[in-house]
């Protein structure tokens, strides 16, 4: 299947059904390999209509779970389950997005002060620094908009502990080129990675595994063979969900439609009257920008 992704929900919906066959044990057993842009046909590259609800986690979960038992579907299962766990976990932890959001400036500003730095992103943002497999991974990010999951972990970590470049900003060009990007999974994802997020373990990208699951296509040599993970003070404080009050009392509700929710359900006992739809601009049909 080619990587391209028209955004409507009929496409959604054609890929889930293409790809029910093999999220299996097939799933399970090809998902960490990176074949290259030419699709991904090891996995299911319905991120992006996940992430904007065009096509919801239950309505993929039933259409596997059709095909499959639960214990053959489980990778695939979990896969699908991390997006909503990450949305929750963030949401109770609202002060771990007001820090990303702090240090991304202060990586911004230091990108006007310090020549080196910003020399050495604009090399990692371009896919100009000579690490073959994480040039290539920058080049595909920014012409398709995608990436393989074990593609962005090497990434995430190149970025980090060899290139030693601030975390948020590789988050940031995450998110400024991922059709599926979304503030929890990208940001604890690299929050993961760093070593932050599960405190004092990371994730060190090492020559021989991106040699074997790139079938030998990148076997990069200088990547950091030790590194410590970041630190940061914390934890962070954790508080409860907000309790959706303002629905039991009956008040008249309006309804917006955004690019983050396209499949509204109206789960909760309102009836909206008016409904709006803020569209994107016209020539573009996913979130995407340049470096």
């Amino acid at each position: 299947m080619p990587l391209d992704f028209p955004a409507t929900r009929t496409e959604g919906l054609r890929r889930l059904s293409h790809f029910i066959p093999k999220a299996g044990r097939e799933y399970a057993s090809q998902r960490n390999y990176d074949r290259g842009p030419d699709g991904h046909p090891n996995v299911s590259a319905l991120s992006p209509y996940i992430r904007h609800r065009m096509v919801t986690e239950p309505e993929v979960i039933r259409s596997v779970l059709g095909r499959h038992s639960a214990s053959a579907a489980e990778k695939f299962i979990q896969e699908v389950f991390w997006r909503t766990y990450w949305k929750g976990w963030l949401e109770m932890r609202p002060g771990v997005w007001t820090a990303y959001k702090a240090g991304l400036g202060q990586g911004l500003n230091r990108l006007d002060t310090e020549g080196g730095l910003r020399a050495d992103w604009e090399a990692a943002c371009l896919g100009q620094t000579g690490i073959d497999a994480f040039d290539h991974w920058a080049k595909e990010l920014a012409e398709t908009g995608y990436l393989h999951n074990h593609a962005r972990m090497w990434f995430a970590s190149i970025w980090i502990f060899t290139l030693r470049l601030p975390w948020e900003l590789g988050a940031d060009f995450f998110m400024r080129h991922l059709l599926d990007g979304d503030p929890a999974s990208n940001t604890l994802g690299w929050r993961w990675v760093a070593g932050l997020h599960t405190r004092g373990k990371n994730y060190l990208a090492l020559e021989s595994n991106i040699a074997k699951y790139t079938d030998g296509r990148f076997r990069p040599s200088g990547l950091a063979q030790t590194t410590a993970p970041l630190d940061e003070p914390g934890p962070l404080p954790r508080m409860d969900l907000p309790l959706p009050d303002i629905f039991n009392n009956g008040p008249k509700t309006g309804w917006l439609l955004t690019e983050e929710d396209l499949t509204p359900t109206f789960a909760m006992p309102m009836r909206p009257l008016p409904m709006a739809v803020m569209p994107r601009a016209a020539h573009r049909s996913w979130p995407r920008s340049s470096c």
